[in-house]
């Protein structure tokens, strides 16, 4: 089994960096043995190889969502893509493209599932906001609840209720 752990975003855009971000810190965490971090940075159409080998896909990545800067969204795949067909964002128009490349190929994840960090602020810089950069613990604690509970089905409940902080 492989849980694959994406981290989106852009490092030189503030708070667009967040998933990034995100994946540096669970890089210092003993996390189990079938979980992979990765660094997708933007380039998500180009990962549908590491898609193809993947069971389980957790990403993370800011999404405007419209709530306070730092509060975290659980989201499914197919909220990202709103009722007039158009993505939320770049970084999910590249997710859904290789996603579906890889369902073309009966490759695709068994489960998807997007943390979303309501950004503050995206503009020319490396440093989070503090609300962003205040939420990482939270987003890494469900990022490990979420592994545990793929590895131990018997733990899941309330798997598709909303996250709000």
């Amino acid at each position: 089994m492989k849980i694959l752990v994406l981290g989106i975003g852009n490092i030189l855009m503030k708070d667009e960096g967040v998933g990034v971000r995100t994946i540096e810190y669970l890089q210092k965490e003993d996390l189990p043995q079938e979980v992979e971090l990765l660094d997708g940075g933007t380039s998500t159409p180009l990962l549908f190889p590491e898609f193809a080998e993947a069971d389980y896909l957790i990403v993370i990545d800011a999404v405007k969502g419209g709530m306070s800067p730092g509060s975290i969204y659980r989201l499914r795949l197919e909220d990202l893509v709103p009722p007039d067909n158009s993505p939320v964002s770049l970084h999910d128009l590249g997710l859904i493209d290789a996603l579906q490349m890889a369902s073309l190929i009966n490759k695709a994840p068994q489960k998807v599932l997007i943390f979303g960090i309501e950004p503050k602020e995206i503009d020319w810089g490396m440093e989070l906001s503090p609300e962003v950069e205040g939420c990482i613990p939270k987003v890494a604690k469900l990022v490990r609840e979420e592994i545990k509970a793929i590895l131990n089905p018997e733990l899941r409940s309330c798997e598709d209720q909303p996250v709000k902080s």
